[in-house]
């Protein structure tokens, strides 16, 4: 297969000045997107280049959201962000539009704002959101990106990841600090982690603002791979600790009930 087209594109001629290094990206995105888990030697014996050479591409498509490393096997499956484009493109599905109406029955449920959020890289990115019908609220945060420790939202997703890769992600020790309550250090990330992967949901107060906290579950495909997270952002005030399993709950029967929708 090294050196042939992946798709069937034999009526489109080969550019007289080919990109090997984009050639050799959007092969390794067709393999994902056919495959249900490509390890770096097959990608480097199909695409015939060198295992280091097929590792650091397989990375970038990793950091951009294309590809996620499976935590056991340590194979590459399809990123959040290929799985989107494939439900939009492929099956004509919106995660959005699936998303959206079990988004306002959580909104209604808990009378607080929801969001949806994929991971890209260290970052999570908010694809919508659904407003409390409360006059003091959370207001939208659709389409604005936050690091990923800081945020339930993220650390819903961190906590599907194993130790090793999140040291990947976070090579140094310290963490940026954001406000005074923030989680600044990998070793407390690591450790708050752990607990959300005890109880099932992700908790932050005031980490990424003072006054904001929120409660978030992944969305889990039928393999355990974390695509995307639901998150219940409520005024720093409000939330009293007698509200967290609830919303806890709640936010998680979201999640499998998005989860559910999807067809993988």
């Amino acid at each position: 297969m090294a050196g042939e087209r992946v798709s069937d594109s034999s009526s489109v001629e080969e550019p007289n000045y080919p990109i090997a290094s984009v050639d050799s990206a959007l092969r390794l995105l067709l393999m994902l997107a056919e495959l249900p888990r490509l390890r770096i030697a097959d990608a480097s014996r199909e695409l015939g280049v060198a295992r280091s050479t097929a590792h650091r591409l397989i990375k970038m498509l990793e950091y951009h959201g294309f590809a996620r490393q499976d935590p056991d096997s340590k194979a590459y499956l399809a990123g959040p962000v290929l799985v989107n484009i494939g439900l939009q493109t492929v099956r004509g599905i919106d995660i959005r539009t699936v998303a959206r109406p079990l988004l306002e029955t959580l909104a209604q449920t808990v009378s607080e704002t929801v969001n949806l959020a994929v991971l890209q890289g260290d970052e999570i990115l908010i694809l919508d959101s659904v407003e409390s019908p409360r006059s003091i609220r959370i207001g939208s945060r659709t389409g604005r990106v936050m690091p990923a420790y800081a945020s339930a939202s993220g650390r819903a997703l961190l906590a599907t990841m194993s130790d090793e890769r999140i040291r990947e992600i976070y090579a140094e020790q310290r963490l940026p600090t954001l406000t005074k309550g923030t989680i600044s250090s990998r070793k407390r990330l690591e450790a708050e982690l752990a607990e959300t992967r005890a109880r099932g949901y992700a908790v932050q107060r005031g980490e990424l603002e003072p006054d904001v906290a929120a409660i978030a579950a992944a969305v889990q495909d039928s393999r355990g791979q974390a695509s995307f997270s639901i998150t219940v952002a409520v005024p720093a005030f409000r939330l009293r600790d007698e509200d967290v399993p609830r919303i806890g709950e709640a936010v998680t029967a979201c999640a499998r009930d998005v989860s559910s929708t999807l067809p993988w």
